[in-house]
């Protein structure tokens, strides 16, 4: 069963490898977290729908069945209604990617792990909803944030796989690597008039990488080459 990513942060230990993941997601899903991410659903289905974010926290609120103070108390800031439901998207992929069976390399992992989040039934539009995200500064600033967290939750997945710490180089280089990529896969351009599937376009991504980056075994290093001591005349 996948690993729940944790809301706070503070019940991870300090260190280490084995280290929970940031927050992605609310979790549990009762109470109030659960009536936020309903509400977070709410607002981005109405974006998506009018494919625009232009209304006011007075429309917001309304739409999704809550009052004004209830909407603010939830989300201080009208941008910070998506992520909830953003935060849930992500850390599905995330979770499905640490549950993969361990003869899967990373690679295959992230890869498939993004495929049955884009074909899952309640799975995210996001070619509709990057376009909205991009409308505005604060939004493509709570995207920006996302993104961020998304990172350090990939890198902490990545390793895990690779048996390396979540703080090392090559982790947090794993986590940008594959949000990138990711993302870029997710926003491809239309060609002729159709978009290619989100998959095959994150493996070439990946492929254009190499191997080395995802499947060269934890902890071998080649020594650096020394050139031989000087010989004194």
């Amino acid at each position: 069963m996948p690993q729940r990513v944790r809301l706070h942060p503070q019940e991870r230990p300090a260190t280490g490898a084995d280290r929970e993941p940031p927050p992605l997601t609310l979790a549990p899903r009762e109470g109030r977290d659960q009536a936020m991410l309903e509400a977070s659903q709410a607002v981005i289905a109405l974006f998506l729908r009018k494919r625009t974010s232009d209304f006011s926290v007075k429309e917001l609120a309304a739409h999704a069945g809550l009052s004004e103070r209830t909407f603010y108390r939830y989300f201080p800031r009208k941008e910070d209604a998506i992520r909830p439901a953003v935060d849930a998207s992500l850390a599905s992929i995330v979770s499905e990617m640490r549950a993969a069976p361990r003869g899967k390399t990373l690679r295959e992992a992230m890869v498939e792990a993004l495929g049955r989040s884009l074909t899952a039934e309640n799975a995210m539009n996001w070619e509709n909803l990057l376009s909205v995200l991009n409308e505005t500064d604060s939004l493509r600033a709570a995207w920006l944030q996302i993104l961020t967290n998304a990172e350090i939750a990939l890198a902490h997945a990545a390793a895990e796989r690779l048996g390396i710490s979540p703080d090392s180089q090559r982790a947090r280089l794993l986590g940008a690597v594959l949000v990138t990529a990711g993302r870029l896969a997710l926003e491809q351009p239309s060609s002729a008039g159709r978009k290619r599937d989100p998959g095959e376009v994150l493996t070439e991504y990946l492929d254009l990488l190499g191997p080395t980056l995802f499947e060269e075994p934890a902890g071998e290093h080649r020594p650096a080459r020394r050139s031989p001591p000087r010989r004194s005349r």
